[in-house]
């Protein structure tokens, strides 16, 4: 009787923990997206937001295209390969920008008036 109770607790144990696991995967899951968003104004047009997945980021360069505009290309891991494009007004969004897609420590970067999406 005593090991079929062992028996039960450690498959209990082990459905607990599974279910942990699971519950952190998929938090850890939600934390690799990235939100790039800016207002527009109302008589233009262009991109609102952009949400990307740092997981499928296979490349991401950043290139002087002006005085102090940077453009940065974003390569995604995709079928068929994917690349955004950013226009960025000065060294200081292009750094920010490319150190958000590198760690996950922010979740969100309104870029409005300092990108081009």
């Amino acid at each position: 009787m005593h090991r079929l109770l062992t028996s039960r607790a450690a498959r209990g144990l082990l459905g607990l923990t599974l279910l942990g696991a699971v519950a952190q995967a998929g938090t850890a899951r939600a934390g690799d997206l990235l939100l790039l968003q800016q207002l527009v104004p109302g008589n233009q047009s262009g991109t609102v937001f952009l949400m990307l997945d740092r997981g499928r980021i296979s490349r991401a360069t950043a290139t002087r295209s002006g005085a102090l505009e940077h453009t940065i290309e974003i390569r995604l891991a995709t079928d068929p390969p994917e690349t955004v494009t950013l226009r960025c007004n000065d060294e200081a969004i292009t750094r920010q920008l490319l150190n958000t897609l590198r760690t996950s420590a922010e979740s969100m970067l309104d870029v409005t008036g300092r990108c081009r999406l």
